[in-house]
């Protein structure tokens, strides 16, 4: 059953964002060949307009997939007016906030990969890459890392960070529906005291890592040490890592308790 919950939030998250991807592509496309006359001030000036408007469908495709998730498919569907349909069906509570949570990682990573995909198309070109990865590779020269490992733990960490914030989200829309009035505006307020928690854990536990570490001294420094880097990277990694299991079991604890509808 769950796989057809799965199918029905895809549908619901993907409603509207899926314009904005073709969007972008398209003026990513547009974009490229125009550049091959870009030596033409008129045709580089609309290089750059169509340049703009890629960049402004990517991030209007970010955002409308967080809106999508959070208030279309997470909020409407579970507290709205189909959320009666919803708590109806032969599912358990935690079958359906799976399928939020699967949903909407499939989601965010289709929403990453067409973003990378209309960059890609605008700026691809050999010379290009050669120099980007020169400046990353002198930009972690002094880590003692390679170029590849750090575009990993880079992606990884950007992708934890992504997901802590859907469970957080998710989190704090059960707890503010647990209130008869103002649901949304406490479900708001839920969200920052959550999100605040979560950034007072995280520097917490980083700084006394990092003093366990003895690299207390390398955090004052006007230069971060190749060790402290590593560190840093790999505590960020661990604690974004455990934050959305940890809003996931949260939030489950808190849906089977009930749902107040609107």
């Amino acid at each position: 059953m769950i796989k057809y919950l799965i199918k029905y939030d895809l549908k619901k998250m993907l409603s509207v964002v899926p314009y904005f991807y073709a969007l972008s592509i398209v003026f990513a496309g547009l974009t490229r060949l125009v550049n091959v006359w870009s030596d033409i001030q008129l045709i580089f000036i609309i290089g750059q307009v169509l340049q703009g408007c890629s960049i402004a469908m990517m991030v209007n495709a970010l955002v409308n997939t967080f809106i999508s998730i959070i208030v279309k498919s997470f909020s409407q569907g579970l507290y709205g007016d189909e959320s009666y349909l919803t708590h109806t069906l032969p599912v358990t509570k935690k079958e359906i906030l799976n399928s939020k949570v699967i949903s909407s990682i499939i989601t965010v990573l289709i929403t990453v990969a067409v973003c990378f995909l209309s960059l890609f198309i605008m700026f691809y070109s050999e010379e290009f890459m050669l120099g980007f990865k020169a400046f990353i590779e002198i930009s972690i020269s002094g880590f003692d890392t390679s170029l590849e490992v750090f575009i990993i733990a880079l992606s990884l960490l950007v992708f934890f960070e992504i997901l802590s914030l859907l469970l957080i989200g998710f989190t704090a829309i059960i707890k503010g529906h647990f209130y008869n009035d103002k649901k949304i505006f406490k479900s708001f307020i839920w969200f920052l005291i959550l999100y605040a928690i979560s950034t007072v854990a995280n520097v917490v536990i980083t700084l006394t890592v990092i003093a366990i570490t003895g690299n207390i001294d390398n955090l004052l420094a006007t230069t971060i040490s190749a060790e402290l880097f590593k560190v840093l990277i790999i505590c960020e990694l661990i604690i974004y890592f455990i934050i959305p299991i940890v809003y996931y079991f949260i939030s489950l604890k808190l849906f089977e308790k009930g749902v107040n509808v609107d």
